[in-house]
């Protein structure tokens, strides 16, 4: 209804510049019909310039923010913006005939026809917000797909998860997603066993490359610190506190499995990069970004591996556990001995 209203209100000021650039002998007074062309022109354009300027940079500034999650409500919190904007363009125009012309019932017979106009463009004239949500649903269709299935296997655990643990779960960048992931990162950081809700949103944010924010540590820090998830050594802890047949432990080698495929996705050249989803090309880069943002992650990896598949024990769960070569990532990437406990300890 807004860009109804509006393009009314813009197509009435374009009215006026066409009917006062004409011979009108009505008009006496050159320069009174020189400013009602220039006013209009300053109305119109002033107003497209606002719009225009506030519709896409705004947004682009807002929704690129790591953590914006629908701070600024504008069509809900400055709703009587959106209604004063078109009236008050549409009312501008006026005052400048008014200067010219006795108005009589002409402005009433304006708004008239103002709102008739503006009533039909907004039942022919519209954007067809299927199409627009089709093509985010399809770009995301992996991501999503995998959160109704988690969820759907959760159920059998007797774990639900409410919708708008699901909403978070589906941004990517927005503050509460971000929130999340650290929150689960710093819970397998503690001594204290991990629920498997926590077990169950870990290996969702990690297969769908969520992150806790942007890679904040350079070449002369922890750049570790960079890594989003539970570390590797972490994991294998919370395994030592399960039993073998366990569904927490069955859900912690699933982390793992989905922790090896984030370093073991393949590069994905440019010249097949149409041959590929968009899952799987965020994957590649993601990949890429983790060899370079990350020091030590891939080699932790690599040991708490190796250390579970040397133990019988966890037999049954060694398919999860896919081989992974270590790769130096040009330098990047170093090895870190960590220290690993046996099981019966």
């Amino acid at each position: 209804m807004f860009f109804a209203s509006f393009s009314t209100s813009l197509g009435f000021g374009y009215t006026i510049i066409y009917w006062l650039r004409g011979r009108n002998k009505n008009i006496k007074k050159r320069y009174l019909k020189t400013f009602a062309i220039s006013n209009a022109w300053l109305i119109t354009f002033v107003a497209l310039m606002l719009v225009v300027r506030f519709g896409s940079i705004l947004p682009i500034i807002l929704y690129g923010l790591p953590g914006y999650d629908g701070h600024l409500d504008l069509l809900n919190h400055f709703w009587l913006m959106f209604v004063l904007i078109p009236i008050y363009v549409f009312f501008s125009h006026w005052n400048a005939i008014r200067m010219i012309f006795r108005t009589r019932n002409w402005v009433l017979l304006s708004v008239v026809f103002y709102s008739l106009t503006t009533l039909y463009l907004y039942k022919t004239t519209y954007v067809d917000r299927d199409v627009l949500n089709k093509s985010y649903f399809s770009q995301n269709k992996q991501r999503f797909d995998y959160i109704d299935s988690e969820f759907d296997k959760a159920k059998k655990f007797g774990v639900f998860f409410s919708d708008t643990t699901k909403q978070i779960l589906r941004k990517k960048h927005a503050g509460r997603t971000t929130d999340l992931v650290l929150n689960l990162k710093q819970a397998f950081q503690s001594d204290k066993i991990v629920p498997i809700d926590s077990l169950i949103l870990e290996k969702i944010v990690i297969h769908n490359m969520n992150t806790h924010g942007l890679y904040f540590y350079g070449r002369q820090q922890d750049r570790d610190k960079n890594w989003s998830y539970a570390l590797p050594e972490d994991i294998y802890k919370q395994i030592l506190k399960h039993d073998i047949n366990s569904k927490e432990t069955e859900v912690l080698f699933e982390i793992l499995s989905e922790q090896i495929l984030l370093f073991t996705t393949p590069q994905i050249n440019w010249d097949e990069w149409e041959n590929y989803s968009d899952y799987e090309r965020t994957k590649s880069n993601f990949r890429r970004n983790l060899m370079y943002s990350t020091e030590t992650i891939q080699s932790r990896l690599i040991q708490v591996i190796d250390k579970l598949k040397s133990d019988r024990r966890y037999e049954k769960h060694h398919h999860l556990l896919h081989d992974i070569k270590y790769e130096e990532g040009r330098g990047r990437q170093r090895h870190y001995e960590i220290e690993l406990k046996d099981a019966n300890k």
